[in-house]
């Protein structure tokens, strides 16, 4: 018999009632309220990491299983090597990155830390590809090394020091480099949207004050790992053609989705404004797509098979080969003379969040729920 704990509390990436998967119908207030996404007034969504907590609750109390493991739903308060102890497996979907943003401690990245370094139990995702992935200047590097297609990417350390004048100046000369007025920056860890920005060279150099405001609100940030400051050319047809974002299961292929985001909705407050799209062959039946307001578009399954080969090539540089879940997104285009236009990747993600409510091709939540009961009770 194994004990399982789940960490929930993101109350963000979620689901509304009226797509709940038939098992999550009749989930209780008392959990329900454990991790939901404030929508409007009087309306929420349910997070995605209780949603795979019930699944998993709801399934040890079937005969196959409750004699193979016992599941408990924890939150934050719960963070303790004294609690973490009592159990042989601890899933945080509440991770120190995000308990860090939640608290806006950065104390509590280095707290949470500590205690998944000398609990007894199992923590996944483990430490190493936690820290793995929140450095991306490193693993952009590293992948670029290994020959994966990945955007030209140069980094400034984010201090409390750090003013426009100097930051200016050094992307100018990245710009200057690319022959391009257009470029975007994001923080390191990031994550969210949260500093993403789209820049225009000779309006800043005009005014520096959006810069400014900018790099203040980049300050204030909790400090995690190593915090850079992420500075990418633009590429235009990041907002034309679908990211895709591959989802990965135990490090075999899930399924994919593909996403165009208005820019200018990320990194704001309230909802992102998102068109989404399935592959093909994974396009859900028209008895599925009837009740949706927005019909998703199809993916080439030519462009996902391409694709599945690049990402399945990833896992052997990563700490852990084979997570219960795992997400390599690649954007479009990089920008070379090849007549055929080349997807390059634009993030990997250990605890991506998962768009219940875009993923209507697929049960996500309860798929992610097998994933994880395959790595702990095998």
């Amino acid at each position: 018999m194994k004990h399982i704990a789940i960490v929930v509390g993101i109350k963000t990436d979620a689901i509304s009632i009226d797509n709940f998967p038939r098992w999550l119908q009749d989930i209780p207030d008392n959990i329900f309220n454990l991790s939901k996404e404030r929508w409007g007034k009087n309306e929420y969504g349910l997070a995605s990491d209780v949603g795979i907590a019930y699944y998993l609750l709801k399934k040890s109390f079937t005969p196959y299983y409750k004699k193979k493991y016992t599941l408990t739903i924890l939150t934050k308060k719960d963070i303790s090597k004294k609690i973490f102890d009592q159990f042989d497996y601890i899933i945080g979907l509440y991770d120190p990155y995000y308990y860090a943003l939640d608290t806006k401690i950065s104390e509590n990245y280095k707290k949470y830390n500590h205690i998944i370094q000398h609990t007894k139990a199992i923590f996944y995702q483990s430490l190493a590809l936690q820290k793995f992935v929140l450095n991306k200047k490193l693993y952009l590097n590293i992948l670029r090394n290994h020959g994966f297609p990945v955007l030209d990417t140069y980094s400034l350390k984010i201090t409390d020091k750090m003013n426009s004048t100097q930051v200016l100046q050094k992307i100018k000369i990245y710009c200057s480099r690319w022959n391009t007025n257009i470029f975007i920056t994001k923080p390191q860890p990031g994550g969210f949207g949260i500093g993403f920005k789209k820049w225009n060279l000779e309006k800043l150099q005009k005014n520096y004050k959006p810069l400014n405001n900018y790099l203040q609100k980049i300050k204030e940030l909790p400090k995690i790992e190593a915090p850079y400051l992420l500075i990418q050319n633009f590429v235009p047809d990041f907002e034309q053609f679908y990211e895709i974002r591959t989802y990965w299961l135990c490090g075999k292929y899930s399924h994919s989705l593909g996403t165009i985001i208005d820019p200018l909705s990320l990194g704001t407050s309230g909802f992102e404004k998102v068109k989404y799209a399935y592959p093909k062959n994974e396009y859900p039946s028209d008895d599925i797509i009837e009740h949706m307001d927005n019909i998703p578009e199809i993916i080439d399954n030519k462009l996902i098979q391409h694709l599945k080969k690049i990402g399945s090539k990833i896992f052997h540089l990563l700490p852990e080969k084979n997570p219960f879940i795992f997400r390599i997104d690649f954007g479009c285009c990089l920008q070379n003379k090849n007549i055929c236009r080349d997807y390059f990747i634009s993030e990997i993600e250990y605890l991506p969040n998962i768009f219940p409510e875009y993923n209507q091709h697929v049960d996500i939540m309860k798929r992610v729920g097998d994933s994880i009961l395959k790595k702990t009770i095998k």
